[in-house]
């Protein structure tokens, strides 16, 4: 089922019945794009204006944290790959998470693939400040609620279409999760922990995405976010292969030190 999150009818309609072709021939355009990863198996995207940034976190009941806030991450380059290795705090599992970036896009796809992980331990995942406005990768390490205003949602299963930018020059980010889980508009004026930010309600001037799944011991799951183009337009069941041909690629060199 489809979901579109606004908070503005008309916006909604300029979106349907004006604004999509425009935002195709927008995708056309030229950028200088960078793909920005930090230190906590975080991605921020930049065209060069921001298009996005993407959190990771744990939950186990009430308890939850971000990557990097509790647990060390340890982070290195793994045949062109970034890999972030994770110790989670409730029964010694890890979480292995590979990022490769795409070829054929402004984009990243991230292999999540945990081991010897405790039941009941979910990934919550957050996504949103597609701001417009060009922001140093330093400090878009963290989603200020500010870089999140008039971002608007449409969401179709465990696939999801960012809309930002202005009438005349509306621009799209789009994102691919792991099936099975919860995608729900929440506030980023609560991002505390990644329950408090799931949980927040869509009730806000700072709308972002957050979803959470079950870590499974013997699956891995998926991430993809991209800009769309004739190249690049991805389901999930393509994400496996897709990370396959990609994981040559090499983010290292732009990492935030």
């Amino acid at each position: 089922m489809k979901q579109v999150y606004t908070f503005s009818i008309f916006t909604l309609v300029l979106l349907t019945f004006f604004l999509l072709p425009a935002s195709l021939l927008a995708q056309t355009k030229k950028w200088t794009p960078r793909v920005q990863p930090d230190h906590a198996a975080g991605f921020s995207f930049h065209r060069p204006t921001l298009g996005g940034i993407f959190r990771v976190g744990l939950q186990k009941g009430n308890d939850s944290f971000w990557l990097g806030e509790r647990e060390e991450v340890q982070e290195k380059e793994e045949n062109g790959m970034l890999l972030y290795t994770v110790q989670e705090p409730w029964g010694g599992g890890t979480l292995l998470l590979r990022a490769a970036r795409l070829s054929t896009s402004d984009g990243v796809v991230m292999e999540v693939e945990a081991s010897d992980m405790p039941d009941s331990v979910m990934l919550i995942w957050s996504f949103g400040g597609c701001y417009d406005r060009k922001v140093d990768p330093k400090e878009a390490l963290r989603l200020e609620p500010n870089y999140c205003k008039d971002n608007v949602f449409s969401v179709e299963n465990n696939a999801f279409t960012a809309y930002y930018g202005t009438t005349m020059d509306l621009k799209l980010m789009m994102g691919v999760v792991p099936s099975g889980g919860e995608i729900r508009l929440s506030d980023a004026h609560q991002q505390a922990t990644p329950l408090r930010f799931f949980q927040s309600g869509k009730k806000t001037d700072a709308p972002a995405l957050t979803g959470r799944y079950l870590l499974s011991k013997s699956m891995k799951s998926y991430f993809c976010f991209y800009v769309q183009n004739a190249k690049a337009d991805y389901n999930y069941y393509m994400l496996p292969e897709l990370f396959r041909k990609e994981s040559s690629g090499n983010l290292q060199s732009d990492i935030i030190q």
